[in-house]
């Protein structure tokens, strides 16, 4: 998506919009029935992936996080009592853990620490154990700037549970303006 596109998507959702109606307002391949071939919503590209996430931030609180901070990472416990949201959280995490290993990035404009972990999946472990309610995962590194991308994205995960949208569009606009600085 173009920086262009991302403001417009954000000035939608600023004005109350909320994602779906801003997305759907963005054109064709935006709106969440257009997830034919080609389209932003295709599986294969940003907009499938970040589909759960936005049904996750529609659900935030549902969500409860605890993160465990080792020196060398994190564990995070991420939950729901709610049955669909839970296998939406471990649907999300299994696919981006995936997309990682088969090295398929996106720009994700609400973290700005997924490009820089994308950018760099060998600079640290991750692994998950599913749960009834959710999934525990572990993500640590040798390199101390990695393990600060680590905890800059358990801290945004953090932040879009306890505040959902609000807290991606101020992700969003931090991706746009700058985001996390990469590992050295």
């Amino acid at each position: 998506m173009q920086r262009r596109s991302i403001m417009a998507m954000v000035s939608a959702m600023l004005a109350g919009l909320g994602w779906r109606r801003a997305a759907a307002q963005m054109g064709p391949g935006m709106g969440p029935g257009m997830m034919g071939g080609g389209s932003m919503m295709a599986h294969g590209n940003m907009m499938g992936p970040m589909m759960t996430g936005m049904q996750l931030f529609e659900r935030h609180a549902e969500i409860t996080r605890a993160t465990d901070y080792l020196p060398n990472g994190i564990i995070d416990t991420t939950v729901s009592d709610n049955p669909r949201v839970a296998t939406l959280i471990q649907a999300h995490v299994i696919e981006m853990y995936r997309r990682l290993d088969e090295n398929r990035p996106f720009a994700y404009p609400a973290s700005p620490s997924v490009g820089v972990m994308f950018a760099h999946p060998s600079a640290y472990q991750r692994s998950y154990r599913l749960l009834p309610t959710g999934i525990e995962v572990t993500e640590t590194s040798d390199d101390p700037a990695m393990v600060k991308v680590i905890y800059a994205h358990a801290r945004e995960l953090d932040g879009f549970t306890k505040n959902g949208m609000p807290a991606m569009m101020r992700g969003m606009m931090r991706g746009i303006m700058g985001g996390t600085a990469r590992p050295g």
